[in-house]
């Protein structure tokens, strides 16, 4: 007989809700009527929470959980792993309210297990109010033999899809020098960016379990643990008390025992040092407890569970209570603090009194030179206190590198707000003191303990959302430099022994347009602006334009296709401005709009190594957005030293967790000649110009 496994309350009402946009209201009752007698069930049921296609690390962490539908008494309980029996590792029997009804339930856990190599079959057999039942599930276990001291460090772009990368090329690399010439002529580039000359790239693909359009939760989740998982979810899998909390919008205190009961699968940070004593980073310019930054150090249904988070940074549930990180450098310090926390715990304070330094400023990351534990937060709120549902403090990011250098924002774009915190580092700084700090003084050596670090740039995604071009683009060239540093660090290294991966969690919308030539008067002005509004059938919508949308097209402006005229929108072609587009027939690279003609052009900062975005003779990438959130297209991968070859091609974001591991587990001298082979070929194969 086909066992029939329900779903949840409310996914039963999302398809219902789906059906009624489609169809008469005849089809719909009687697909309702259909559906509640597809999945309602009376008789007893147990399932398995673990995905299809559970993939781990042998050793690799993982809370088995057994939901029981439709019982109160569970008897018998059996379970095995292959030959072997491990029933006795499962809890006793408890009863649970699951799918948000009345139905009696039981849950049965059995948390932190791990397997060795292999195919594992998992069985369960139990009886369930008298009646047996059974589920199974074939979970991928891959051998993990460690190779001594080899280092990982990881990129992420929050938000750095193709387009992304590929503006922060063309501005920081169109400089124009005192002489007039351009390091990007004829379509080339006399140098890329660092990211770029990294000799092995490919793909990831970004899909979620529940959605192709991710978050950095569930990303994050992808690549720090090798499996998917549902939107906001952090290193855990879904199960049948989420209806209490997913969709409601009730997240708070209340409901947060049913955010943290989901099954918790084992990142690879936690997996390396409680296993083979690596030692942990995370470097980030959002808050420390983002979602990005969280994956490596935390385990929670909601990543907004804030509070939580920065407790489990002090006292991670898979090192028995130690802190996850020998280094955290970031912004948020408000739930470290005792006056952000409901248990009004000084976690700072706690780090400190285990030997940790904890620094607040530039100034103060420059002078660390040792090895000790170091949690350096840059900026926080004047108040903190924890917000009103009880679960979160407020979000406070570190600046964007277009304010932290100074440069001033475009007309469009809101003024800076440091709220004191005016000497926040670069992230190449950052970058730089966490690399010296987890090896200690042996930087250009053999390290005694090799190190796992993950470096994010979050205001590429952050400065997207609201389609800031200035803000986002200056970003991932701050990204960009600080690959520069390990890059550099790297190669300096006695022995090939550090893996530099560098990719993005997922895309946005961004697309290069073309370049404008608007006047730095007109680019600035933020009193030059131009009303639109449009009348539609749901109501009337409007936005404001300045004079700096002809290099930076919103998603909200109705952007005419110029090329043809195959266009479902009627108006004038281009991008609405607050003045009047010039075009110069002699010279087409001379019109205001943005256009297919002409290459960008920037005068480089002396003192601080950026490109300009003012001046005379500067001529702007001009870039628009189609919305101002995230999409599902793939990113890309780019990968240096000892098994960087296993990062080419298209491949799932899981994958790199997977490769990560085998990097420093398996024996790459053979694909790494094949890179050498190719970077050394002294002309032989060709190479890419700026390269």
């Amino acid at each position: 007989m086909m066992r029939r496994v329900p779903l949840y309350s409310q996914e039963i009402y999302l398809f219902s809700r789906s059906i009624l946009s489609r169809f008469t209201q005849g089809t719909v009752l009687a697909s309702v009527a259909f559906t509640a007698s597809l999945f309602a069930q009376t008789s007893p049921n147990v399932r398995i929470l673990l995905p299809e296609r559970t993939r781990l690390l042998e050793g690799q962490l993982v809370d088995l959980v057994l939901e029981v539908r439709n019982a109160r008494n569970v008897t018998n309980l059996s379970v095995t792993a292959g030959s072997v029996d491990i029933t006795s590792k499962f809890s006793a029997p408890a009863a649970a309210t699951l799918d948000c009804n009345t139905a009696p339930a039981v849950v049965v856990r059995a948390n932190l297990q791990s397997f060795a190599a292999g195919t594992v079959d998992l069985k369960v057999t139990m009886q369930a109010d008298g009646a047996t039942v059974t589920d199974s599930r074939s979970i991928l276990v891959r051998p993990f033999a460690i190779t001594p001291n080899r280092n990982i460090i990881l990129f992420i772009g929050d938000a750095l899809g193709t387009a992304y990368r590929d503006a922060a090329r063309l501005v920081s690399r169109s400089i124009v020098d005192d002489k007039g010439k351009s390091s990007f002529r004829d379509g080339f580039f006399d140098d890329l960016l660092e990211m770029d000359k990294m000799p092995v790239s490919g793909m990831s693909m970004t899909y979620g379990t529940d959605s192709i359009v991710p978050d950095s939760a569930n990303t994050g989740t992808a690549w720090a643990t090798g499996n998917k998982s549902f939107l906001n979810a952090v290193n855990v899998f879904g199960d049948g008390t989420d209806c209490a909390w997913r969709f409601t919008g009730l997240q708070n205190a209340a409901t947060q025992p049913t955010i943290l009961d989901n099954p918790r699968v084992e990142n690879l940070w936690q997996y390396m040092k409680r296993r083979f004593g690596y030692r942990t980073g995370i470097v980030t310019t959002a808050a420390v407890t983002d979602a990005t930054p969280a994956v490596e150090g935390a385990y929670t249904g909601f990543r907004q569970t804030r509070l939580e988070i920065a407790r489990q940074y002090r006292e991670n549930p898979m090192l028995n209570g130690r802190p996850a990180f020998d280094v955290i450098l970031g912004g948020g310090a408000d739930p470290f603090v005792a006056s952000g926390r409901p248990d009004g715990r000084n976690l700072i304070g706690e780090f400190q009194n285990l030997g940790y330094r904890y620094v607040t400023n530039a100034t103060q990351l420059r002078a660390i030179s040792d090895g000790r534990g170091l949690i350096g937060l840059f900026k926080g709120s004047a108040h903190p206190a924890p917000a009103s549902n009880g679960i979160a403090t407020a979000d406070v990011n570190m600046d964007v590198a277009y304010d932290k250098l100074g440069f001033q924002r475009p007309a469009s774009e809101p003024l800076p707000n440091f709220g004191g915190y005016t000497d926040q580092p670069m992230l190449d700084l950052m970058t730089s003191k966490a690399i010296e700090t987890l090896t200690g003084f042996y930087s250009l050596f053999m390290s005694p303990q090799p190190f796992i670090l993950m470096v994010e740039a979050a205001s590429i995604d952050k400065q997207s959302h609201p389609n800031q071009a200035a803000g986002q683009v200056w970003d991932t060239i701050e990204l960009d430099k600080a690959i520069g540093v390990a890059r550099a660090w790297a190669a300096k290294r006695p022995t090939k022994d550090t893996l530099i991966v560098v990719t993005g969690d997922h895309d946005q919308s961004m697309s290069i347009i073309g370049v404008s030539n608007t006047p730095d008067a007109d680019y600035f002005d933020r009193t030059k602006t131009q009303k639109i509004s449009l009348t539609t059938p749901v109501g009337d919508q409007g936005f404001t334009v300045y004079g700096d949308s002809f290099a930076n097209a919103r998603a909200a402006l109705p952007f005419i296709n110029a090329s043809t005229d195959a266009s479902n929108n009627t108006g004038v072609a281009g991008t609405p401005g607050v003045f009047k587009p010039t075009s110069v027939v002699a010279d087409p690279a001379a019109s205001t709009y943005s256009t297919y003609f002409g290459s960008p052009a920037y005068k480089m900062d002396a003192k601080s190594g950026y490109p300009l975005n003012s001046g005379v003779g500067t001529r702007r990438l001009a870039v628009g957005y189609r919305t101002g959130d995230h999409t599902g297209s793939s990113v890309p991968v780019t990968a240096e030293g000892p098994g960087a070859l296993l990062f080419t091609g298209y491949m799932d974001q899981t994958d790199i967790f997977f490769k990560m591991a085998t990097a420093v587990s398996t024996d790459t001298t053979d694909i790494d000649k094949m890179v050498d082979t190719l970077v050394n070929s002294a002309g032989r194969f060709p190479t890419s110009v700026g390269k």
